[in-house]
C-alpha cells in the first residue's frame, strides 16, 4: 500500500496533497508531505517498537493524525488512528471506553498528546517520540503482524473492535471503489470526517494517498460549531467529492446561516456520497432545496454501504440509477416512506440478503445482509471469538437488516436495535427520523429504546427527543405533537416521550446516536419501571 502511495506522489510531487483548514501548516504538497513523514519515520525506528502488535496514535489534530499515520507507514509498523477525547463526547463515557479498547489491543506503543488517561502500553509524545511514564516499549512476544492497518469498527453498541486489515485487502479496496467512482488527481476531495471511523480514514485519507488527489480536511468539531466551514472549503478549493452521513446533510441544511453563503459556489461538485447510516430522502431533500441556488447539482447524491470489517465501500450507486428509489420492502408494518438505493455491489463484491433460517430471500423481503469480498477483514484484533461469531461459511454477517430490488440493496437498520411491540416490528431508525421531523426537535437529535414493561407484560417503547423549547405549555404541546405522530406512523400505544436538554443525548465517536448508551443512562437516572 505504501508503494502504491509513493508512486502516485512521486508523478506529481508539487501537487497539493492535503490542506489543514486552521492547521499548523495549512497545506502541504505530495513532495513535503513524504519529506516530513520521512524524518518522522526514522526517529519513531530508533525505538526500535515490536512489530508484532500496532501502534497506536492518539493525537487531537487532524493534521497530527496524518503526518503520524504516513510515518507509521513507513517505519514499517501497522499503524491505528485513535479517538482523542472532544468537547461533544461525554468525558467519563470516553476514557472508560477507550481505556477498554487500549487494554484489549496491546499496542507496542501509543503516541499521544492526550492526558488523563491510564496507558497499560508504553507513550510517546509526538514529533520528538520522547517517552512519556515509566513503561517501555517491550520486545516482540510473536511473529510480525502481517496487516496495512488497523482501524475500528463505528457500531454504537459496545466495545469497539479492532478491524485488521490486510494490504492485499487494502489494496483490493482503494482499487475497486476509486476505479467505480472514476477518482483521478483532478478530483479535490472535502472532509470534516474524524480519521478514526472509516469513512473519513479509507476515502478521506488513504484512498486520496492512492490517486494523489488534493484532500481539504476541516477539524470535525470547528464543523459542528459552524457547518458552514465544509461548503466555504468545497468553494474555495473547487471540491469535487465528499462522503458525509445522513445526518450531516438536514444538520447543514437547517443550521447554516445565510449570512455565511455569501460568495459560495458548489457547483464543481460531482459527488456526495451519503454513507455510514441508513439514508433517509428528506435530509438529500433538505439539503438539495437549500443549496441549489448556490449551484449543487440535482444528481449530485451518490449511495455507498460500507463498514470497517469490510475495508470500506460494498456498493456504489448514483441518484439517476434505476431503483434508487423504492416504496419499501413487503411484509412490514410501516409509515409510509420513500427508501433511498445505497447503490449495486462493486465488482467482486457478493452480498445476500438472509432470513432468520439461514436462506437466501427473494426480492424486496427483508433479511440480514451477508458479504463476501476481496475487501473483508482478516479478523477481529486479539478477539478470536468475536471474530469466528460474525462469519458463516466465508460470509460475513454484517448486522445489518435490508432488502434488494434486482441489483440494488437498500439498508434499513441494524438487526439487534429493531424493537418487537404488541408483536409489531419497529425500527428505531424510522422512528428517529419521525421524530426529528416535528417543529421542535433539534435534526437528528432523537433517540428510540425499549424497555421491558412489568404492568403490561411486554416492551415499552421509550423516545427521546432534545429541542431548545424550555419547560411549559409550549414543551408540552411538543411531547403530544410527537405521540400524535408516532399514534398515526407506527399504530402503537405502549411508549413514552420524553424531551431532554440540548447535548443531553450520547453519540458515538463516530457521530452515531448511540442507542445502547442512551438506554443505560435514561434507565440510571429514571430508575425501575
Amino acid at each position: 500500500m505504501l508503494d502504491a502511495f509513493r508512486a502516485a506522489a512521486e508523478q506529481q510531487p508539487d501537487a497539493l496533497a492535503f490542506t489543514f483548514v486552521g492547521g499548523r501548516h495549512d497545506s502541504y504538497s505530495y513532495e513535503e508531505l513524504f519529506a516530513f513523514a520521512d524524518k518522522l519515520a526514522q526517529q519513531l525506528g530508533l525505538h526500535e517498537l515490536s512489530t508484532d502488535a500496532p501502534l497506536g496514535i492518539l493525537l487531537r489534530k487532524q493534521e497530527d493524525q496524518v503526518l503520524h499515520y504516513l510515518a507509521a507507514l513507513i517505519a514499517g509498523l501497522v499503524p491505528a488512528i485513535l479517538t482523542p477525547p472532544n468537547p461533544k463526547l461525554n468525558r467519563e463515557y470516553y476514557t472508560e471506553t477507550m481505556e477498554r479498547v487500549l487494554a484489549r489491543s496491546r499496542f507496542a506503543a501509543v503516541v499521544t498528546d492526550v492526558d488523563g488517561l491510564e496507558l497499560p502500553t508504553a507513550s510517546l509524545a509526538p514529533y520528538d517520540f520522547e517517552l512519556l511514564g515509566d513503561v517501555r516499549p517491550g520486545p516482540a512476544e510473536g511473529p510480525k503482524l502481517e496487516a496495512a492497518l488497523l482501524q475500528f469498527s463505528s457500531g454504537t453498541t459496545g466495545i469497539k473492535k479492532g478491524v485488521l486489515v490486510t494490504h492485499e485487502a487494502a489494496l483490493a479496496q482503494l482499487t475497486t471503489y476509486g476505479e467505480a467512482i472514476g477518482l483521478t488527481s483532478a478530483d479535490v476531495i472535502v472532509s470534516w470526517l474524524p480519521l478514526y471511523h472509516d469513512m473519513g480514514f479509507i476515502a478521506c485519507l488513504n484512498m486520496p494517498l492512492a490517486y494523489g488527489v488534493h484532500t481539504v480536511m476541516i477539524d470535525p468539531i470547528a464543523w459542528v460549531t459552524r457547518p458552514s466551514s465544509f461548503l466555504k472549503a468545497a468553494s474555495e478549493h473547487g471540491g469535487t467529492l465528499a462522503w458525509n452521513p445522513n445526518f450531516a446533510f438536514a444538520f447543514m441544511a437547517s443550521r447554516v446561516p445565510a449570512r455565511d453563503l455569501d460568495g459560495v459556489d458548489l457547483s464543481s461538485f460531482r459527488g456526495l456520497a451519503n454513507c455510514s447510516e441508513p439514508v433517509t430522502l428528506h435530509s438529500q431533500q433538505q439539503f438539495s432545496d437549500r443549496f441549489a441556488s448556490y449551484g449543487l447539482r440535482k444528481d449530485v447524491f451518490w449511495g455507498c454501504y460500507a463498514m470497517a470489517e469490510t475495508t470500506f465501500a460494498l456498493t456504489h450507486g448514483a441518484s439517476d440509477d434505476p431503483n434508487y428509489l423504492d416504496e419499501g420492502p413487503d411484509g412490514m408494518q410501516r409509515r409510509e416512506r420513500t427508501f433511498v438505493s445505497v447503490g449495486r455491489a462493486l465488482p467482486g463484491v457478493e452480498l445476500r440478503v438472509v432470513s432468520a433460517e439461514g436462506g437466501d430471500v427473494p426480492d424486496r423481503r427483508v433479511g440480514e445482509l451477508y458479504a463476501r469480498s476481496p475487501f473483508n477483514f482478516a479478523g477481529y484484533f486479539n478477539d478470536p471469538e468475536a471474530t469466528a461469531a460474525s462469519f458463516e461459511g466465508g460470509w460475513y454477517r454484517t448486522g445489518d437488516l435490508g432488502y434488494r430490488v434486482g441489483d440494488a440493496f437498500y439498508v434499513i437498520d441494524r438487526k439487534k436495535d429493531v424493537m418487537i411491540v404488541g408483536g409489531v416490528n419497529v425500527f428505531p431508525g424510522d422512528l428517529e427520523e419521525l421524530v426529528s421531523s416535528v417543529d421542535g426537535v433539534i435534526p437528528g437529535r432523537a433517540s428510540t429504546f425499549s424497555d421491558f414493561d412489568p404492568l403490561v407484560q411486554t416492551e415499552r417503547i421509550v423516545v427521546l427527543l432534545e429541542s431548545m423549547i424550555e419547560e411549559g405549555p409550549a414543551r408540552e404541546k411538543l411531547v403530544l405533537d410527537v405521540r400524535q405522530h408516532v399514534l398515526a406512523a407506527f399504530q402503537i400505544a405502549n411508549f413514552e416521550v420524553h424531551v431532554v436538554a440540548s447535548g443531553w443525548l450520547v453519540k458515538s465517536s463516530a457521530g452515531k446516536i448511540s442507542r445502547k448508551a442512551n438506554r443505560e443512562k435514561w434507565l440510571r437516572l429514571a430508575g425501575p419501571g
